[in-house]
């Protein structure tokens, strides 16, 4: 039911609102996606493309102030920028939400023939985020005179804004008594020792791509998902190097979209997480056969009430939170908490954004299309996507000996993929709400 009392335009989800409360270095709370233009940038038609994107998209106008007890978000009616951007965070390293972005909760950047676009995760989820990055693209490329046309695919100003768009999709839930029946009650995983809760430490990505036809051939022949070949010889790679003679699994965490459960146009975050793990008997396991189990064990935590239980619960923990009445200092240390022993329950996250899919007429002018997720509290978050033919394994990590990233392009030859690795510096953009409302004044 919507309720009438809140501006639409500030509502975000009762699940996304813990990040309001880590930073950068405790949670994965601002991904980063990058997209190669086949000339490079033009900041001032970006800019412009930007201006018009926030007429359809207004929800995305939003900042975040902050009350004795609470981070709150307000309709932030300054102009948007766009940044000369880093990666390597060498010339700049930006804040999200704060003065930097002009109190806006995403980031709009160019380098080269490049456009960065992140966000802070309590304002979407990547499939959200997605939807925006579409409409700036296409905006931007009519804005540089190119002949590009909408298929009805992109959320431009041919369509109008409607509040559902915004709505917290998890309130759909709150009437709902979803059953834990099945739901894998993991024990103690095995963990990179050392290498978690670093704190705010250089991180590096290595992408690691291949053609998705040689992916698609092996999970044909399998009979399994791309989730279920990467997902297990990633889990392999780092068993090899982190669990040698320990009889634990290897458990990847990974988000699952609840629009596939009900359906919602929201862009704001709404996901569930469940546990994938990688058992210590697998490695006497062909490779093939591994990843046959893991398929066999995901489709049992796919069962709908699973992922609405998972989704409703996780939520109600992150609004109770929220809107509980206690000092701002003290709510951050306990979502830092609450976000921090969630993530580290497991061994690594992996995240799959599945296509990225943009009209034909865009296609020439797009070249390249990939995401990072931060790794964070973690030594590793793995995202997968896909663009025009090309699979991309992004592999965030602080374990800066390559020795589990290049295992996995070994084990994909086993497979019949032939992939390419490339790493570079990534350093990411930071987060908290003190630097967001250091101008502010209770």
């Amino acid at each position: 039911m919507t309720d009438l009392r809140i501006n639409p335009l500030t509502m975000t989800d009762s699940y996304g609102k813990i990040f309001l409360y880590n930073t950068e270095s405790t949670v994965a709370c601002v991904p980063r996606h990058t997209i190669r233009m086949s000339e490079p940038v033009d900041p001032e038609c970006l800019l412009k493309a930007v201006r018009i994107a926030l007429l359809r998209f207004p929800h995305m106008c939003i900042g975040i102030e902050k009350t004795e007890t609470s981070y709150q978000c307000y309709v932030n009616g300054e102009d948007p920028v766009v940044l000369p951007f880093d990666p390597a965070g060498v010339e700049h390293r930006y804040a999200i939400g704060s003065a930097d972005t002009h109190h806006y909760l995403f980031l709009v950047g160019y380098r080269g023939n490049n456009i960065y676009m992140e966000y802070q995760h309590s304002i979407s989820d990547g499939r959200g985020f997605e939807e925006f990055i579409r409409c700036v693209l296409f905006l931007y490329l009519q804005e540089c005179g190119k002949p590009v046309r909408n298929d009805g695919s992109i959320r431009a100003l041919d369509t109008m804004y409607t509040r559902e768009e915004s709505e917290d999709a998890f309130r759909a839930l709150q009437e709902m008594e979803p059953k834990a029946d099945g739901i894998y009650q993991k024990p103690e995983a095995v963990h990179a020792e050392g290498l978690t809760n670093l704190g705010d430490v250089a991180e590096v990505v290595t992408d690691i791509t291949f053609p998705f036809s040689e992916l698609h051939a092996v999970t044909k022949k399998l009979g399994v998902s791309p989730l279920t070949v990467l997902t297990p010889v990633f889990s392999r790679a780092f068993y090899h190097k982190y669990g040698e003679g320990v009889d634990k699994p290897v458990i990847s965490q990974i988000p699952v979209d609840l629009r596939q459960v009900i359906p919602s146009s929201t862009t704001r975050y709404f996901i569930c997480f469940l546990d994938l793990p990688y058992l210590s008997e697998y490695e006497s396991l062909p490779l093939e056969e591994a990843c046959r189990k893991t398929h066999d064990f995901l489709m049992t935590q796919l069962v709908p009430e699973q992922l609405l239980y998972r989704g409703k619960a996780a939520s109600e923990v992150c609004l109770e939170l929220h809107e509980r009445e206690m000092p701002l200092a003290d709510k951050v240390k306990e979502g830092i908490e609450v976000a921090r022993n969630f993530v580290l329950q497991d061994s690594f996250l992996v995240t799959n954004v599945g296509r990225f899919a943009l009209p034909d007429s865009m296609l020439p002018y797009v070249e390249e299309y990939g995401a990072i997720l931060p790794s964070a509290a973690q030594t590793y978050a793995l995202l997968i996507s896909s663009y025009n033919g090309t699979m991309r394994v992004s592999i965030a990590h602080k374990d800066q000996d390559f020795d589990v990233c290049n295992e996995m392009v070994s084990l994909l030859s086993e497979l019949g993929i032939h992939a390419d690795s490339r790493t570079e510096p990534f350093c990411v953009t930071r987060y908290s709400g003190e630097l967001c409302t250091e101008d502010q004044i209770l």
